[in-house]
Protein backbone atom coordinates (compact mmCIF):
# COMPACT_ATOMS: atom_id res chain seq x y z
CA UNK A 1 0.00 0.00 0.00
CA UNK A 2 1.53 3.63 -1.21
CA UNK A 3 0.92 6.39 0.09
CA UNK A 4 -0.09 8.90 -2.84
CA UNK A 5 0.82 12.52 -1.23
CA UNK A 6 -1.23 14.18 -4.24
CA UNK A 7 -3.94 12.48 -3.74
CA UNK A 8 -4.11 13.42 -0.24
CA UNK A 9 -3.11 16.72 -0.91
CA UNK A 10 -6.07 16.94 -3.24
CA UNK A 11 -8.35 15.00 -1.36
CA UNK A 12 -7.43 17.47 1.57
CA UNK A 13 -7.82 21.01 -0.99
CA UNK A 14 -11.10 19.81 -1.49
CA UNK A 15 -12.63 19.12 2.06
CA UNK A 16 -10.71 23.27 2.51
CA UNK A 17 -12.83 24.17 -0.34
CA UNK A 18 -16.52 22.53 0.46
CA UNK A 19 -16.60 20.35 -2.23
CA UNK A 20 -16.40 17.36 -0.77
CA UNK A 21 -19.96 15.96 0.58
CA UNK A 22 -19.70 16.83 4.33
CA UNK A 23 -17.07 18.92 4.53
CA UNK A 24 -18.64 21.84 5.63
CA UNK A 25 -19.82 20.00 8.37
CA UNK A 26 -16.51 18.53 9.29
CA UNK A 27 -14.93 21.82 9.11
CA UNK A 28 -17.34 23.18 11.49
CA UNK A 29 -16.72 20.39 14.40
CA UNK A 30 -12.70 20.64 13.26
CA UNK A 31 -12.78 24.43 14.39
CA UNK A 32 -15.17 24.00 17.37
CA UNK A 33 -12.93 21.35 18.53
CA UNK A 34 -9.84 23.58 18.11
CA UNK A 35 -12.23 26.28 19.69
CA UNK A 36 -13.12 24.29 22.87
CA UNK A 37 -9.61 22.86 22.97
CA UNK A 38 -8.26 26.68 23.20
CA UNK A 39 -10.58 27.75 25.73
CA UNK A 40 -9.65 24.63 28.29
CA UNK A 41 -6.20 25.60 28.04
CA UNK A 42 -6.94 28.76 28.02
CA UNK A 43 -8.96 28.63 31.55
CA UNK A 44 -6.31 25.82 32.76
CA UNK A 45 -3.43 28.36 32.36
CA UNK A 46 -5.69 31.12 34.53
CA UNK A 47 -6.34 28.45 36.97
CA UNK A 48 -2.88 27.54 37.41
CA UNK A 49 -1.40 31.25 37.58
CA UNK A 50 -4.77 32.32 39.86
CA UNK A 51 -3.23 28.94 42.47
CA UNK A 52 0.02 30.64 42.17
CA UNK A 53 -1.13 34.32 43.00
CA UNK A 54 -2.89 32.71 46.08
CA UNK A 55 0.20 31.00 47.23
CA UNK A 56 2.08 34.66 47.12
CA UNK A 57 -1.00 36.05 48.85
CA UNK A 58 -1.26 33.51 51.55
CA UNK A 59 3.06 33.60 52.42
CA UNK A 60 2.82 37.15 52.55
CA UNK A 61 -0.80 37.36 54.67
CA UNK A 62 1.55 34.83 56.87
CA UNK A 63 4.46 37.07 57.11
CA UNK A 64 2.43 40.24 57.89
CA UNK A 65 0.90 38.20 60.71
CA UNK A 66 4.31 37.26 61.81
CA UNK A 67 5.60 41.06 61.64
CA UNK A 68 2.38 42.02 63.71
CA UNK A 69 2.40 39.77 66.45
CA UNK A 70 6.26 40.79 66.59
CA UNK A 71 5.60 44.47 66.61
CA UNK A 72 2.25 43.88 69.55
CA UNK A 73 4.91 42.04 71.87
CA UNK A 74 7.46 45.28 71.75
CA UNK A 75 6.76 47.16 75.12
CA UNK A 76 4.86 50.26 74.24
CA UNK A 77 7.23 52.45 76.24
CA UNK A 78 9.93 51.94 74.34
CA UNK A 79 8.34 52.05 70.93
CA UNK A 80 7.04 55.52 72.51
CA UNK A 81 10.28 56.61 73.70
CA UNK A 82 11.80 55.42 70.61
CA UNK A 83 9.73 57.51 68.32
CA UNK A 84 9.77 60.33 69.97
CA UNK A 85 6.82 62.00 68.45
CA UNK A 86 3.99 60.91 71.04
CA UNK A 87 0.54 62.89 70.36
CA UNK A 88 0.02 63.60 74.11
CA UNK A 89 -3.05 64.89 73.74
CA UNK A 90 -4.42 61.63 71.32
CA UNK A 91 -2.83 59.52 73.95
CA UNK A 92 -5.07 61.54 76.72
CA UNK A 93 -8.17 61.25 74.67
CA UNK A 94 -7.77 57.54 74.85
CA UNK A 95 -7.01 56.98 78.31
CA UNK A 96 -9.92 59.53 79.30
CA UNK A 97 -12.37 57.87 76.76
CA UNK A 98 -11.17 54.21 78.35
CA UNK A 99 -11.51 55.23 81.88
CA UNK A 100 -14.70 57.07 80.85
CA UNK A 101 -13.77 60.02 82.45
CA UNK A 102 -16.14 62.22 80.39
CA UNK A 103 -17.52 65.33 81.63
CA UNK A 104 -14.90 65.41 84.55
CA UNK A 105 -12.55 66.37 82.27
CA UNK A 106 -12.59 70.41 82.95
CA UNK A 107 -9.87 71.28 80.73
CA UNK A 108 -7.10 70.15 78.34
CA UNK A 109 -5.13 72.75 76.74
CA UNK A 110 -1.69 72.67 74.83
CA UNK A 111 1.47 73.78 76.51
CA UNK A 112 4.14 73.36 73.76
CA UNK A 113 4.64 69.59 73.43
CA UNK A 114 2.92 69.44 76.43
CA UNK A 115 -0.81 69.16 77.83
CA UNK A 116 -2.32 71.26 80.72
CA UNK A 117 -5.32 68.86 82.01
CA UNK A 118 -7.44 69.48 84.74
CA UNK A 119 -9.83 66.43 85.80
CA UNK A 120 -12.48 66.93 88.53
CA UNK A 121 -14.21 64.06 91.17
CA UNK A 122 -11.38 61.23 91.01
CA UNK A 123 -10.99 58.73 93.24
CA UNK A 124 -7.74 57.64 94.81
CA UNK A 125 -7.91 54.54 92.36
CA UNK A 126 -8.49 56.47 88.95
CA UNK A 127 -5.76 58.55 89.64
CA UNK A 128 -3.56 55.72 90.04
CA UNK A 129 -5.28 53.58 87.14
CA UNK A 130 -4.48 57.05 84.96
CA UNK A 131 -1.21 57.46 85.92
CA UNK A 132 -0.22 54.00 84.92
CA UNK A 133 -2.42 54.56 81.77
CA UNK A 134 -0.57 57.12 80.62
CA UNK A 135 2.76 55.70 81.73
CA UNK A 136 1.93 52.45 79.54
CA UNK A 137 1.55 55.15 76.34
CA UNK A 138 4.98 56.67 76.69
CA UNK A 139 2.96 59.98 78.74
CA UNK A 140 4.59 61.18 82.19
CA UNK A 141 3.11 63.74 84.34
CA UNK A 142 5.63 66.28 84.63
CA UNK A 143 4.07 68.51 86.72
CA UNK A 144 0.43 67.88 89.00
CA UNK A 145 -1.74 69.50 91.98
CA UNK A 146 -3.86 67.48 93.38
CA UNK A 147 -6.64 68.87 96.06
CA UNK A 148 -8.80 66.36 97.81
CA UNK A 149 -12.23 67.35 98.69
CA UNK A 150 -14.50 65.89 100.93
CA UNK A 151 -17.76 63.85 99.63
CA UNK A 152 -19.22 61.85 102.26
CA UNK A 153 -17.37 59.27 103.07
CA UNK A 154 -15.37 59.07 100.31
CA UNK A 155 -12.38 62.10 99.38
CA UNK A 156 -12.93 62.59 95.78
CA UNK A 157 -9.53 64.82 94.31
CA UNK A 158 -9.37 67.30 91.59
CA UNK A 159 -5.99 66.82 89.33
CA UNK A 160 -4.00 69.85 87.98
CA UNK A 161 -1.57 68.73 85.89
CA UNK A 162 0.82 69.26 82.86
CA UNK A 163 2.04 66.04 81.01
CA UNK A 164 4.47 65.08 78.67
CA UNK A 165 6.00 62.34 76.23
CA UNK A 166 8.15 60.20 78.71
CA UNK A 167 12.04 60.57 77.40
Amino acid sequence: MALNIDSMINSAGSVLRGEASGSVKFLAVMLSALIVWAGVVTVKDWNTQGAATLKSQQGRFHTLLILAEEYKNLAPNNTARAAGNIDVAAVFAQVSERMQLGSRVNRITPDGRNQSVEINRLYADEVADLQKELASRGVKFIAAELRALPSGRERLMTLSAIIGPAE
